[in-house]
């Protein structure tokens, strides 16, 4: 969920969703100043086996502002699990940590108090805001106290997340997915660069989405065989590109939380079709204004 839900509605959802085959919820302090946290509590008084939480974001002065210093990154991890109104909660990620922080050892301290403190079951870094976050990602790699990285990974934005995920399952980190539709191109909710979101999701260079926009007309004809929705073939798509350990979604309505969990029944998409949409991608992501770092896998 994201954006004006009214209360009651957003605690409907979140009841229903396991119901629908939904496995966890993914959420952060910064998000509404610590209310997604307190909605999960409120829909879940005795807890959820899987959630996700992040922090990193300082927003006690009203504006966020990253913090990733060890005392910070220990008491607002014990602040989320206070307001989450449970413990361990699954996953606690550093939230969007750039990589002067990353190449420090501050963030890994904490990481492991979180673990050692039985705030959570596991540690990981969320990668971002921004889409190219190669060298972040590798450095967080090279360290043991992370479990999971969650990255941007879509058909039109399929790096650097590919390389990371591919990297991460060697290693066995797991990979968690977000912004499966690209910012609404891809589930068809945006289909003029007029209609761009205004949000934190939107975080992309002018241009962006008039490109993607044209590359979706070639991968959209590619996959006109596969059954389901645009939004279910977007999530299709990913399972069987890198089948990820989980796929975040932003569903805002009844509509849309039951439309995407029906990607499941959607049969494999055979592997002729995923390598020619992997073909145009790297055709056409050099004309991209998010063109993102060289050096990955094909």
């Amino acid at each position: 969920m994201y954006g004006g839900i009214p209360r009651s509605e957003a605690l409907r959802l979140l009841k229903l969703a396991p119901s629908l085959g939904y496995a966890g919820f993914d959420t952060a302090g910064v998000y509404g100043a610590g209310l997604g946290e307190e909605l999960l509590a409120e829909a879940y008084p005795r807890g959820y086996p899987l959630v996700a939480t992040k922090v990193g974001y300082d927003y006690s002065g009203g504006r966020p502002v990253p913090r990733f210093d060890y005392e910070f990154l220990v008491g607002e991890a014990r602040r989320a699990v206070e307001r989450l109104g449970f413990k361990p909660v699954y996953l606690i990620q550093l939230h969007n940590p750039p990589l002067r922080v990353l190449r420090g050892r501050e963030v890994y301290r904490a990481m492991r108090a979180w673990v050692e403190e039985g705030l959570a079951l596991h540690a990981g870094v969320a990668l971002g805001p921004e889409v190219d976050v190669l060298p972040e990602g590798l450095e967080a790699l090279a360290h043991d106290e992370v479990e999971y990285i969650q990255v941007v990974y879509n058909m039109l934005e399929q790096e650097p997340g590919y390389t990371l995920a591919r990297i991460a399952k060697r290693m066995g980190v797991g990979v968690i997915v977000r912004v499966p539709h690209a910012g609404g191109v891809l589930d068809e909710t945006v289909t003029s660069p007029g209609e761009a979101p205004r949000d934190h999701r939107s975080l992309r260079r002018p241009g962006w989405y008039e490109w993607a926009l044209r590359l979706y007309s070639k991968l959209k004809g590619i996959l006109e065989e596969v059954p389901g929705t645009p939004a279910q073939k977007a999530l299709a798509w990913i399972r069987d590109s890198l089948n990820p350990e989980y796929t975040v979604v932003t569903a805002p309505s009844e509509e849309k939380l039951r439309e995407y969990t029906g990607y499941i029944g959607i049969p494999r998409i055979p592997q002729s079709l995923l390598e020619r949409i992997r073909e145009e991608y790297l055709q056409a992501v050099s004309e991209s204004p998010e063109r993102p770092t060289r050096g990955l896998l094909n």
